[in-house]
């Protein structure tokens, strides 16, 4: 198993897990339970996690993925910068919710202060990591490319 293997297994999980974390958290708000609300926390833990091991194995897979093929770098950039900023929010939002957790785990609620900051920053979460798998998936897959991008031979019907 390679980086590019390890990167295509968890670059998911911060997408998928931004969106889910988000509806799972702002049902508990809705419903006002304390319990889901410090749950939703922990698993923004384990996301915030995947989401570095995500990052941090993007360089080993572009090494890869130029050896057996060439995209185009500008490509590879926007991607890398968009997953930069979301591995930031993700990193706040990690430490946010580890510290709710464990110094609320034995509170009765939680502080509004922080079910805002955090319901905060998982929607621009969701809104950056589809961005970030939108820009991977055109490297990942030349086939949803724009016409506008590809090369001419690859155009030809």
């Amino acid at each position: 198993m390679n980086m590019a293997h390890i990167h295509l297994l968890v670059n998911h999980f911060p997408i998928i897990g931004s969106i889910f974390i988000s509806i799972m958290f702002l049902i508990a708000l809705v419903f006002k339970n304390v319990f889901l609300q410090k749950v939703s926390l922990w698993f923004l833990v384990v996301v915030a996690l995947f989401t570095a091991v995500a990052y941090l194995s993007g360089d080993g897979a572009r090494n890869v993925l130029e050896s057996v093929t060439h995209v185009p770098d500008s490509m590879v950039h926007d991607h890398e910068s968009m997953a930069r900023i979301g591995l930031i929010l993700m990193f706040f939002a990690g430490a946010i919710s580890l510290f709710g957790v464990v110094f609320y785990s034995h509170k009765p609620t939680l502080p509004r202060y922080l079910q805002i900051t955090v319901m905060a920053i998982l929607v621009v979460s969701v809104i950056v990591f589809i961005y970030v798998g939108y820009l991977g998936g055109q490297i990942s897959h030349p086939e949803i490319r724009s016409f506008l991008n590809l090369p001419q031979q690859l155009i030809r019907i």
